[in-house]
């Protein structure tokens, strides 16, 4: 349990949380149409006006060598550290950033480094802080992915304070995408009603700055799990698997009647509303007061795990639980308790829940009050002797040398043929996801009892996260002529090379995907024992999966098992 020392929402409807807390309780929406970046028809989305979000960063600091998502950032952050005494700079400090593109509007500009790792670096050295920063880029999960590690890393003991950040910026790129998925609404969504039709975007930072020390009197994030439906990786469980899984794990002792609220993902899809209310249904769960507030700040992506657990701390501690704007309804064949009006709380908890695609799920339990004594982690992950390394010019399985005649790309499918041969989907997938795959095989190979393990992790990482098919998607759409591909856009999220190694395997544990600056096999390793405190955690596949183009990657795969002997 760790407690919540400040927190700040920055978007369309305001600067702090305070601010969008107030336009929202009056029934203010962030949502507008117009047309926008060039994509020939209107859109409806939450949106800076142009050139806010320069004027707000100029205000605060004279540093001009950030790009508008970085910006977003830092002045997210700044509002919540003048908001408490926490030392930025402390190497007892960590930044967690959640998100899922990043500066993808920027990949193609010569020079420029993109990646999510060096806007990461770029904004924790702003604030002068040494560490190395940990990105969560977990499809729309990340925000409350990004908050369980945070929890996981300073209950471990290394860290006093976590500052957990979360932003996106819509682009052509992205939205281009969603399209593509006809997964756009074409006015105000309605989460959970009968006449929805798709979702809107939006754009926003969030930062929550957590103390490893939990709170006697204020908000304390209690416990958190992800996991995987293993079922599609674009497409949510209709059994809502993945979801009731993690809402299972999280509400173990809990009394169903102390949580005031659930704050679901509510994109407003047709499919994502049935799954969570069949989740909300399976976990005991349907007859809590639950919304959605997507209808007044969009999907704000890696933002909005964070935007919309703050949201929820602001309207229990003004005892008030926020309507769900643009529902009417009941349109899920599981009936959940949810209403468009403001309505009184009572209770004294709340539960945060997303999903995703690559088909993760992820859940936080809040409270407010808790003990005085803070948890430190006994568990620890302990490498097996089986490991994979995958380089364009050759493959080794726990060290031995493979016999192979191909390199670059035709060395993965040599691989696959050679040594899987028995799973046609590889085909269809990118080459980050076709490189995972095959090393994961290769691994699981070398220990047969990895099949009675349906709880296995996955945890990933690179720097470049899906810069490989974003480029091919970037090409598809360059011109006034795009015909944007939703095969290709849906790779595009570096989480669904675990989607697909989980759907292989029917894991339903953890997946989760990092974006790091370099192979660091100690803050690899830092990272599988967070996620083994989880107690449905035994055993992990983890390491680097780097795959800037087809041609040119490395793979380095182990199998970590949980031990509580620190020896």
């Amino acid at each position: 349990m760790i407690g919540v020392l400040a927190d700040n929402i920055y978007s369309p409807l305001g600067s702090t949380s305070e601010q969008n807390y107030s336009a929202v309780k009056s029934g203010a929406t962030g949502l507008r149409t117009a047309d926008a970046f060039g994509l020939g028809q209107p859109i409806t989305a939450s949106l800076f006006p142009d050139g806010q979000v320069d004027a707000d960063f100029d205000a605060i600091t004279a540093d001009c060598d950030m790009t508008k998502f970085e910006k977003m950032l830092v002045i997210s952050i700044t509002d919540a550290l003048s908001r408490c005494q926490v030392d930025a700079s402390s190497p007892r400090t960590l930044f967690v950033i959640s998100s899922t593109k990043g500066n993808v509007d920027l990949i193609d500009r010569p020079g420029f480094d993109s990646s999510l790792a060096a806007s990461a670096e770029k904004i924790a050295r702003h604030f002068g802080n040494p560490n190395t920063p940990v990105v969560v880029s977990n499809a729309c999960i990340s925000g409350v992915n990004a908050q369980i590690v945070a929890m996981r890393l300073l209950q471990s003991g290394q860290y006093d304070h976590a500052i957990v950040a979360g932003a996106d910026a819509q682009s052509r790129f992205i939205v281009s995408g969603f399209l593509s998925f006809k997964a756009l609404s074409p006015d105000e969504c309605r989460p959970f009603d009968a006449d929805r039709i798709g979702l809107n975007l939006g754009e926003a930072a969030a930062t929550i700055i957590y103390s490893a020390r939990p709170l006697a009197d204020g908000w304390n994030l209690a416990a958190g799990a992800v996991r995987n439906d293993a079922n599609h990786i674009s497409g949510p469980s209709r059994t809502g698997e993945g979801c009731y899984r993690a809402l299972q794990t999280i509400t173990q002792g809990v009394d169903p009647e102390e949580i005031a609220l659930v704050n679901v993902h509510g994109t407003a899809t047709p499919y994502n509303d049935e799954m969570e209310s069949i989740a909300l249904d399976r976990a005991g769960l349907a007859s809590r007061p639950v919304n959605a507030l997507k209808g007044y700040f969009g999907h704000t992506m890696g933002a909005a795990g964070i935007l919309e657990t703050i949201m929820s701390m602001h309207s229990l501690a003004d005892g008030t639980i926020l309507g769900t704007r643009g529902f009417g309804s009941t349109g899920t064949t599981r009936t959940v308790n949810i209403d468009a009006a403001n309505r009184p709380a009572s209770g004294s908890a709340f539960i945060k829940m997303l999903s995703g695609f690559g088909g993760c799920n992820a859940a936080i339990l809040m409270r407010h009050g808790a003990p005085t004594e803070s948890f430190v982690s006994g568990a620890c992950a302990r490498a097996t002797s089986h490991t994979v390394k995958i380089t364009p010019d050759g493959a080794w399985v726990d060290g031995e040398p493979l016999l192979t005649t191909a390199t670059g790309a035709d060395l993965i499918t040599e691989l696959y043929r050679a040594y899987v041969k028995d799973y046609p989907k590889y085909f269809k997938m990118d080459p980050l996801s076709r490189l995972g795959f095959v090393a994961s095989e290769l691994l699981l190979q070398k220990c047969p009892e990895a099949e009675a393990d349906d709880s296995r992790a996955i945890i990933l990482a690179n720097r470049t996260a899906s810069l490989c098919n974003d480029l091919c998607y970037q090409a598809t759409i360059s011109d006034d002529n795009y015909f944007p591909s939703p095969a290709l856009f849906v790779y595009t999220l570096p989480n669904i090379v675990t989607g697909e190694i989980a759907i292989r395997n029917k894991y339903y544990g953890e997946t989760t995907f990092y974006v790091l600056p370099s192979v660091d096999e100690a803050q690899i390793k830092s990272l599988v024992e967070a996620s083994m405190q989880d107690p449905a955690t035994r055993s992990a596949i983890a390491g680097w999966l780097e795959c800037p183009s087809a041609d040119d990657f490395l793979a380095e795969l182990t199998l970590y098992e949980k031990s509580t002997n620190p020896a």
